[in-house]
Formats: C-alpha cells, structure tokens, sequence
C-alpha cells in the first residue's frame, strides 16, 4: 500500500492531476487488453490441445506449480489459463481503479467555483484520493 499527500494551489490543478492519472491508466489499460486477447488465445489452444489429448486417452498428469505464502500466491511455470486468470484480475482492478477515479473528477466540478484563497491537501491510498483537505489561507 502506498499513501503520498500532496498539495496543490487549486481545485483546477488538483483535477488536471485526476485527469492526468486517468489517462496514464487508460493507456495501461489499453496494452493490458491487448495482452489479455493474446492470453486467451494462447488459452483457448492449450483447451483444445488438451482435449484431442484427451480423446486419444492421455491422461494428464500435472504436477501442482501454485505455492501459497500467507497472501501471496507464486505461481512457477504458469499455464496459459493460470497467466490468463491473473491478468484479468489486474485488468478488473485497474478498471475499478480508473472508475473511482473519474467519479471523483466528477464530485470535484461542484468544487470548481471554490478556487479563491484555498489550498488542497489531498491524502492518497494506493493512487487514489481518500481524503482532501480545503485550507483557506
């Protein structure tokens, strides 16, 4: 978990921020679908591979590769579907995040007419703004 707080002179400033870090996430977003497209075909040929396999009567015999250390999860030599599961948990996550964040951008345009005299302090968790301090000065 990473928490920063930073100070900026505006409201305007604080959401040009927003709108920066929206952007920055939807372009990772963007080469994280591509990659996500490129794992499901890869995982869509490991199925079908397994299943003419199958149906020559090869059985499978694979050893477990998925260790558990308390919250982290190590997985050694992943197949396609184990690569394909953890992308798209990232991809959700960081979906989630660039949500929350243009909802906040949005909450924030109330605030736009409040720039006289202020100073905003914005307490941030993991990217995201959880809490923003209006000083008058």
């Amino acid at each position: 978990m990473s928490m920063t707080v930073r100070e900026f002179p505006s409201i305007g400033e604080f959401a040009k921020s927003l709108d920066d870090s929206i952007a920055e996430y939807r372009k990772m977003l963007g080469d994280l679908l591509r990659k996500l497209e490129e794992l499901r075909i890869k995982s869509e040929q490991e199925k079908k591979l397994k299943s003419i396999l199958t149906k020559l009567g090869v059985t499978e015999a694979t050893p477990p590769n998925v260790l558990e250390l308390r919250s982290l999860r190590i997985v050694v030599n992943p197949s396609p579907h184990q690569e394909l599961s953890a992308m798209e948990a990232l991809v959700e996550a960081l979906n989630n995040k660039i949500s929350t964040l243009a909802a906040i951008r949005k909450d924030l345009e109330a605030l736009s007419g409040l720039d006289v005299g202020l100073r905003i302090l914005v307490v941030y968790i993991d990217d995201v703004p959880r809490t923003v301090m209006l000083k008058f000065s």
